[in-house]
């Protein structure tokens, strides 16, 4: 029988990750935002794109205390997928990814990180062993195992957890990173109106040397000197005692930051209200000015 060959073009859920994640990256450059545009078009309630991707989303997210619910879930989101009308998902995929080849550079695009990865493949792998009764039950399998073990909170053998660690291990470097600035973006922008040029600046940097932490490293000191040295001055002239203490003790938090190989989010977090504080004193500022 043959063997389902994963393939990121056909992957909805790895299409959608991808795609959030250069929406993310245009809010923070300030352009054109392309890919927010393909992500209405092809993702719409109502196209079948939308429809397999509810599906991904709920075997991703959703959580049981057994294997066996687990089990009885997946057979049901799998039953759920016969529903979607085949042809026309086909057809949606071929134009999603002919627009994202005349968008963007595909190859930078595909080559970006996916912390889930390898559970958006084995559900891929799933529908596709659903609809298609000449792929091999082992590969369809494996996949299901996958998911059950992902969706069920039975507790691993030792051995899968040291497995597990491992590949922890090594993405962390990467997975990390990203999950951080995802949630440093959004906590920030939750909490306050505008990200200013600096918070930009620091998160586009730390998106975009996710594996050169060498110059992201370069870049957070020359920041982190240029800020300490600005708050210095704004704490000379200051007359108001409470900012006053907000300052001192900022200032003494940024001296504490030792720079070494990686930057880990505290210290980005660290600069991150820095740069708040400096615009919060300048608006003040002008305002009685």
């Amino acid at each position: 029988m043959k063997k389902i060959r994963h393939s990121k073009f056909k992957n909805t859920g790895f299409l959608f990750e991808i795609l959030t994640r250069q929406i993310t990256l245009e809010v923070l450059n300030g352009g054109e935002e392309k890919a927010k545009e393909i992500v209405k078009e092809f993702f719409s309630g109502k196209t079948e794109l939308a429809k397999e991707l509810r599906l991904f989303n709920l075997l991703i997210n959703e959580k049981y205390n057994s294997e066996s619910k687990a089990e009885k879930f997946i057979d049901a989101i799998l039953e759920a997928h016969t529903k979607i009308n085949y042809s026309k998902l086909k057809r949606e995929k071929y134009n999603l990814v002919k627009s994202l080849k005349e968008t963007f550079e595909i190859n930078n695009l595909l080559a970006s990180p996916v912390t889930n990865y390898k559970i958006l493949a084995s559900v891929h792998k799933l529908f596709e062993g659903k609809k298609n009764d000449i792929l091999e039950v082992k590969d369809v399998f494996n996949s299901k195992l996958t998911i059950i073990e992902h969706i069920s909170n039975s507790t691993p053998s030792l051995k899968k957890k040291e497995e597990k660690l491992v590949e922890d291990y090594k993405k962390q470097e990467k997975d990390l990173r990203l999950l951080t600035y995802k949630i440093l973006l959004e906590t920030f922008n939750n909490k306050y109106t505008n990200l200013n040029s600096s918070q930009k600046g620091l998160l586009r940097e730390y998106i975009n040397n996710i594996t050169n932490t060498s110059k992201f490293g370069e870049y957070f000191e020359k920041e982190l000197i240029s800020t300490i040295t600005e708050l210095h001055t704004m704490y000379k002239g200051m007359k108001d005692k409470i900012t006053k203490i907000k300052l001192r003790e900022t200032i003494n938090v940024l001296k504490k930051q030792k720079i070494g190989k990686k930057i880990n989010d505290s210290q980005v977090s660290a600069l991150m209200m820095s740069y708040e504080l400096i615009k919060e004193i300048k608006n003040i500022n002008g305002k009685q000015s």
